[in-house]
């Protein structure tokens, strides 16, 4: 028997097409073996396989673990599937025949993918799943008119969320999304944030991709599900058992000792193996005699053995040049479309169309043509010459545009394939860059930048396009590099007054970090003959950027003449940004009643201006000095009030700061589970790790406080990652967050040497101004009160007590003020006398875990004295409080103290169940009734006034005090205890 020689002669990029059986006839118990054919009998009873329907080969646990997978959804709860496998393992017919086995369990189902060149078309692939076909899984109608809003994406998945949240709640889903290894940006943050936020409701996700060929964003996301509990199959190749059933499925009979050992050489890839096997027979290459099918001769059919160059000479002329031509039309084309390029009338490609079917190289796909698999394609485009492949590219876009392209559909073959000075792709690409500013501003940065190599110096458009990439850059986050371009490109290509125009909307993004905005407004002062009303305009945005980022004296050095400026111009605008960065002076000066008058004033002030981002900041900072000065009720109302303007007018950025501080205020106040929801949906991993804004760094340091008090290891961690993330920033502020939040979490591991270390990080002297914090809380001197004792550091402990005593003697009438004042000072002596007074203090006050920091230390205090009755009252008072706040980690430390004098306490009168319904605070009872009605994640926020984020949170926490993980399991227990009651 002649044996085939080593290795195909085939490229070992090829991919599967996927093989089928079913599992009948003579021999099969013989030839799978009795538990193979249990399996199989166990897949059928899944809806897996049928007598009269094919299935996969050589799949079956994969098969099996998608089945099990499809069983939990349709228990009500969500599922992703992760699919990898080189090209040629066979992941596309593994999607398909897990969408019709969801078919048949009656899953509603949709399925798309991501196309090669596609990578800048938002959200791609999951609205071809979510809206086409011919039963779409969403009414395309039921999606909101965007209009092109700042944070488009942001609402665009808000809207898919619900949509999907209301399809799940009639029925189980399932989406099926391919070759993510091509998917944009958008798709990314969909997979990011939708499994999760969707993980109580029956939605099913099976995603595939190559491995190593993702973009940073899609493998984030799929890192992500993977570390949620996603089902990761990994498609290797197909056993020997299996290269036997495909070879007996594609030749109708069973295949001799010689046709397997040839076909072994395909080395398990389905698609080689049955392209070796089509060929052997097409050329024929095999004999089937009394049902067995023989070797006629050991050689590679040509479709295999032959490169593409090869197997594109052996059809005709005509036949070749539609495959080199189509190719450059994508992976899927129109007849018109390819007539188009040719240039022929399409009568006149039925004949070469027909010869590349016949080849294998295409097949029809619906309505339209299309290679049989990307690797073909591939192929067929590098057996192209590289200038002519350009050319035909370009022309292909030429063609798609007139067909109804938008710009952004043709932008990255334009972007690869353009020549200088072309004329139509530089408009194309300035319209693409445009357009996706409120999607994917980084790939609008791209485009417009491959515009500008293409567009002469001199070139019409060429300040438009300056200005966009400046602006685009800013917007994805890419800060060295827009200042970089701001350098060198800006500089000297624009009038002044465009140049500082365009500066000035840098000055102006609250979502770029304070550091950046100052260097805009810096550069923009520094051109010459700057216009004074942009001057102005200049130095009251650089007034205010320099203020919330913590550079505090830089921005006082200016203030004057920042006054001056502002008062000649007239300018409402820049009046209304000085008026506000006064208030922050006020506030970072202490003088809160004076920052709270000044801030009304502003607020009032902002309604003749068109600044609609600080008006947004006046009405947050008004709830802020409220909050400083214990008006938290108001402040509260305020902030409530806030979250419902910004839902009404979809302004997600407002969303998020009222929601932050929110979330701080209530952290504050003790009520550590509704902050938690609130700061876990803000900074989840689904959230992205880019920050930008004081309140962002605000708010992580509350994420790891609340994660501190509950003993929540997994937030303290997540929170200990974003503090080492800003501690690389530039900004003052963000370096000064990050390292009190570490100080905090290294004392809470017993480590004041660690903690003392932390607070050194951005420099020794430096230790002494880390607090107070930008935005403030009022009591951070008594954690630094003790890390500075703990750590033998005298100097900051009295730091710390003169901040305090200051603040006090401006604040007289506020309650946690003073008594925080006279904490530090009991701290610092081990006055009895000063912390019992902070005691009674913090009584009156609204905070009621800073009042048990200060039954604890006097407790302390009263040990040292010899009064030990005394003390364990104090510490059963600190216990109580903690316990009803759900600050576990610190009533467990005030248990310990309390074990030292021989006392055991495990619960207290107000201590809260840890599971079931009575474990859930009032919010969350709210956030279960309202979910329990049919009601979607969007309409529970609006309805409570809080961000969707919020609500998922909740729901993650009520499903754990619950036990457990479904929407249908919490209507039942929602219903239960109504009937009770």
């Amino acid at each position: 028997m002649k044996r085939m020689p080593s290795g195909l002669s085939v490229p070992t990029n090829v991919v599967a097409n996927g093989a089928y059986a079913d599992g009948r006839g003579a021999g099969a118990e013989t030839r799978y073996g009795e538990a193979g054919l249990r399996e199989r009998r166990r897949l059928a009873d899944l809806g897996l396989a049928t007598s009269r329907t094919p299935v996969v080969r050589g799949r079956d646990a994969e098969l099996a673990s998608i089945g099990v997978q499809l069983d939990r959804v349709r228990s009500g709860v969500g599922a992703v599937v992760l699919v990898e496998g080189e090209p040629g393992m066979g992941k596309t017919r593994l999607l398909a025949e897990a969408v019709r086995v969801a078919g048949r369990l009656a899953f509603r189902v949709g399925a798309g993918a991501a196309e090669p060149g596609s990578g800048v078309v938002e959200l791609a692939p999951l609205m071809t799943a979510l809206f086409d076909g011919s039963h779409p899984l969403l009414e395309r109608s039921a999606l909101a008119e965007l209009r092109s809003l700042p944070e488009q994406r942001y609402w665009l998945l808000q809207d898919l969320e619900m949509l999907l949240e209301r399809a799940a709640l009639a029925g189980p889903v399932v989406i099926s999304l391919d070759d993510l290894q091509w998917a944009d940006s958008g798709t990314a943050a969909a997979l990011l944030a939708l499994p999760v936020r969707l993980a109580d409701l029956p939605v099913a996700w099976v995603l595939a991709f190559r491995p190593n060929q993702c973009s940073a964003q899609v493998l984030r996301a799929i890192e992500h599900l993977d570390h949620s509990g996603a089902e990761r199959i990994v498609l290797g190749p197909l056993d020997d058992a299996a290269v036997a059933q495909v070879a007996e499925d594609v030749i109708d009979a069973e295949p001799d000792d010689a046709l397997l050992d040839l076909v072994r050489g395909a080395h398990g890839s389905p698609f080689v193996l049955t392209e070796l096997l089509s060929g052997l027979r097409d050329e024929d290459l095999i004999r089937v005699v009394a049902g067995r099918a023989e070797l006629v001769e050991a050689r590679l059919p040509r479709r295999v053995a032959f490169t593409m160059r090869e197997r594109l000479r052996s059809v005709s002329a005509p036949a070749r040049e539609a495959a080199g031509v189509a190719a450059s039309l994508g992976r899927r084309f129109s007849f018109n479309d390819l007539a188009s390029m040719l240039d022929r009338p399409p009568a006149t490609l039925l004949g070469p169309v027909e010869e590349l079917i016949d080849s294998g190289m295409l097949v029809e796909s619906g309505d339209r043509l299309a290679f049989r698999h990307d690797v073909t394609r591939e192929a067929v485009r590098e057996s192209v010459p590289v200038s002519a492949r350009r050319a035909l590219d370009r022309q292909a876009a030429n063609v798609l545009l007139a067909a109804g392209a938008a710009p952004v559909e043709i932008a990255a073959q334009i972007a690869t394939s353009a020549e200088p000075g072309d004329e139509q792709a530089i408009s194309i690409l300035l319209r693409a860059g445009e357009a996706l500013a409120s999607t994917d501003p980084g790939a609008g940065a791209d485009l417009s930048r491959r515009a500008l190599e293409l567009a002469p110096r001199d070139h019409i458009l060429r300040g438009s396009l300056l200005a966009q990439t400046a602006v685009l850059l800013h917007s994805a986050g890419r800060v060295d590099e827009a200042r970089a371009f701001a350098d060198t490109q800006l500089r000297d290509a624009l009038p002044i007054e465009q140049e500082a125009e365009v500066l000035l909307g840098i000055a102006g993004m609250f979502r770029v970090p304070p550091d950046a905005r100052v260097a805009a407004g810096r550069q923009a002062l520094a051109l010459p003959e700057l216009p004074a009303l942009q001057r102005a305009q200049h130095l009251a945005g650089l007034f205010h950027n320099l203020l919330v980022g913590g550079r505090i004296e830089e921005a006082r050095a200016i203030r004057a003449e920042t006054t001056a400026a502002v008062k000649a111009s007239g300018d409402a605008n820049s009046s209304f940004a000085l008026a506000l960065a006064d208030t922050v002076i006020a506030y970072a000066d202490g003088r809160y009643g004076d920052a709270l008058e000044m801030t009304e004033q502003a607020a009032r002030a902002s309604i003749s201006t068109t600044d609609w981002a600080r008006e947004h900041l006046a009405r947050e900072w008004r709830c802020e000095t409220r909050t400083v000065l214990d008006q938290v009720d108001d402040s509260l109302r305020l902030a409530a009030d806030g979250v419902g303007a910004a839902q009404r007018d979809r302004n997600a950025w407002a969303i998020r700061i009222f929601e932050i501080w929110r979330g701080r205020q209530l952290h504050q106040l003790g009520r550590l589970a509704d902050a938690g929801a609130i700061l876990e949906g803000q900074f989840g991993p689904e959230s992205g790790d880019r920050f930008i804004g004081a309140l962002d760094a605000a708010g992580i340091v509350a994420l790891g406080r609340v994660a501190l008090h509950q003993g929540n290891a997994r937030l303290q961690q997540r929170a200990a990652e974003l503090a080492r993330g800003l501690l690389e920033d530039s900004t003052p502020n963000f370096r000064r967050q990050a390292a009190w939040l570490l100080a905090l979490l290294a004392m809470a591991d017993g480590d004041p040497a660690a903690a003392h270390a932390s607070l050194c990080a951005v420099g020794y002297e430096q230790r002494t101004s880390i607090v107070p914090m930008f935005p403030i809380d009022v009591i951070d001197e008594i954690p630094l009160a003790r890390i500075a004792l703990a750590a033998g550091d005298v100097e900051l402990a009295e730091v710390a007590a003169a901040q305090a005593n200051r603040r006090a003697q401006l604040n007289p009438g506020v309650a946690t003020i003073v008594a925080t004042a006279a904490h530090v000072r009991g701290l610092l002596t081990s006055n009895i006398e000063e912390l019992e007074r902070a005691v009674e203090l913090f009584a009156t006050g609204p905070r009621p875990i800073v009042r048990g920091y200060a039954l604890e230390d006097l407790g302390v205090a009263r040990v040292g004295a010899g009064a030990a009755d005394a003390a364990i009252e104090a510490f059963d008072a600190a216990l109580a409080l903690f316990a009803e706040a759900g600050a576990a980690w610190d009533a467990g430390r005030v248990r310990g103290r309390l074990r030292v004098h021989g006392i055991r306490r495990r619960l207290v009168p107000r201590e809260r169940a840890e599971t079931g319904w009575e474990a859930m605070t009032d919010s969350e009872l709210a956030v279960a009734r309202l979910v329990a009605q049919g009601l979607t994640n969007r309409e529970v926020a609006e309805q409570l006034f809080v961000s969707p984020h919020t609500v998922s949170s909740h729901l993650r926490s009520i499903f754990a005090k619950l036990e457990i993980n479904s929407r249908l399991a919490l209507a039942r227990i929602a219903a239960d205890h109504d009937h009770d009651a």
